[in-house]
C-alpha cells in the first residue's frame, strides 16, 4: 500500500496548529474544540469553504438556542442533553445544514454537560462559539493560503484516467483479449473513477463564483470542456456495459453485424483518443480529414441500419442497445471536439 501524505493532509494539520496557537494566545480553555472545528471545516475548495463558514455560523445559532432553552425546560440530565441532540439535528438536516451536524453536537453537549442546574452561563457559551469560529477560519485561511488546490489539473488527470481505462475496455471487450474477473474488475474502478469525476466537477463548477480567480474566461471556458469530456465517460460507459451483455449474443446472430460493431469500436476509439491528444495539444487534427473520418464512421453506422432492416424483434433487442449507444457516443464525441477547437481557438488568442 502506497503511503503518501497530500495537500489536503498537509493543510488540516497547519489549521489544527495554528487553532491550537491562537486558543492558547487568547488563553482560551478547552482548544481541541476549535481543532475539532478547523478539522470538519477543512473544505476540498476555497468557496466552500466559505459556504461552510456561513453554514456553521447558523446551525450554532440554532445549537446555541436549543441548548439554552433545552436546559431551562429540560434540564440538564443525560436524557435531556441526548432529545435536545435529537431536536438539533432534525432542525439542521431540514434547514439543509447536514455537513454542519458534528458541531452542533458538540455545541449542545459542550454547553449543556459543562451547566450548572437549569442555567446556562452566556459567557461560557460566548467563549465556546469562539473556539468553533477560530477553528473554523483557520481552516479557511489555511485553504486559501497554503497549497491552493489547482483544480483544472486535479480535474483533468481524474477525467485522462477514467479516458484510459474507457479506451483500454472498449478495445479489448469486442475482440475477447480480458479475462472475465479482469473486465468485471476494471469495469467497477471506471465506474468509481467516473463518479469521482462527476464529484469533482461540482467543485470546479463552485470555483466559477470567485471573486479573486485569475483568468475567469479561460476558466469558464476550461469547465465547459470538461463537463462534456464527463457527458461523453458516460456515454462511454454505458457502451461498455452494452457490449458487455449484448456482443456474444450478436456474433451468434450475425457475423456481418458483429463485424460492423467492432469496427465501429475501432473507428470511435480512435476518434476519442484523438481528441483528447487535441486538446492536451499533443497533435492537431485536419477539419478536412476528420470530416472524411466521421463520414467514414455515419457509413458504418448506416450499414449497421441497414443490417437491423427486417430484423425480429428477438434480433432487433439484441443490436438495438449496443447501436443506440454507439451512435450516443458518436454524438457527444462530435460535440466534444467542437468544443475543444472552440477553446483552443480562444485561448490562442489571448
Amino acid at each position: 500500500m502506497d503511503f503518501t501524505i497530500g495537500p489536503r493532509m498537509v493543510k488540516t494539520g497547519l489549521a489544527v496548529a495554528l487553532t491550537l496557537m491562537v486558543t492558547s494566545l487568547l488563553s482560551l480553555e478547552l482548544g481541541f474544540i476549535g481543532a475539532i472545528a478547523s478539522i470538519m471545516a477543512m473544505r476540498p475548495s476555497i468557496m466552500r469553504s466559505f459556504t461552510y463558514i456561513k453554514d456553521v455560523a447558523l446551525a450554532n445559532t440554532v445549537g446555541i438556542v436549543f441548548a439554552i432553552l433545552g436546559a431551562i425546560l429540560l434540564g440538564t440530565e443525560p436524557i435531556a442533553i441526548g432529545f435536545v441532540v435529537i431536536i438539533s439535528i432534525a432542525v439542521v438536516i431540514k434547514l439543509d445544514l447536514e455537513s454542519t451536524v458534528n458541531l452542533v453536537v458538540l455545541m449542545v453537549v459542550t454547553l449543556m454537560a459543562s451547566s450548572t442546574g437549569n442555567e446556562i452561563d452566556l459567557l461560557y457559551a460566548l467563549q465556546r462559539v469562539s473556539l468553533v469560529a477560530i477553528g473554523v477560519l483557520s481552516a479557511f485561511v489555511v485553504n486559501a493560503l497554503i497549497f491552493p488546490p489547482n483544480h483544472k489539473k486535479m480535474l483533468y488527470k481524474m477525467i485522462k484516467t477514467s479516458s484510459d481505462r474507457s479506451h483500454l475496455l472498449l478495445r479489448a471487450i469486442p475482440n475477447k483479449k480480458m479475462s472475465i474477473p479482469q473486465m468485471k474488475e476494471d469495469e467497477e474502478t471506471l465506474e468509481e473513477q467516473n463518479k469521482k469525476a462527476r464529484d469533482y466537477y461540482q467543485v470546479i463548477y463552485d470555483e466559477r463564483n470567485r471573486m479573486f480567480i485569475k483568468e475567469r474566461l479561460s476558466f469558464l471556458r476550461t469547465i465547459v470542456v470538461y463537463k462534456q469530456m464527463i457527458v461523453v465517460l458516460e456515454r462511454q460507459y454505458t457502451l461498455i456495459e452494452s457490449l458487455d451483455r449484448k456482443l456474444s449474443e450478436i456474433e451468434e446472430m450475425s457475423e456481418n453485424k458483429s463485424f460492423l460493431i467492432k469496427k465501429l469500436m475501432e473507428e470511435i476509439n480512435n476518434y476519442s483518443e484523438n481528441i483528447m491528444m487535441m486538446f492536451e495539444g499533443k497533435i492537431i487534427l485536419d477539419k478536412d480529414l476528420q470530416r472524411e473520418t466521421k463520414s467514414a464512421m455515419r457509413l458504418t453506422i448506416n450499414d449497421l441500419i441497414t443490417e437491423l432492416q427486417g430484423s425480429d424483434f428477438q434480433k432487433w433487442t439484441k443490436v438495438f442497445p449496443v447501436a443506440n449507444s454507439i451512435i450516443d457516443l458518436f454524438t457527444e464525441l462530435e460535440r466534444l471536439e467542437k468544443l475543444v477547437r472552440v477553446y483552443q481557438m480562444k485561448e490562442e488568442k489571448k
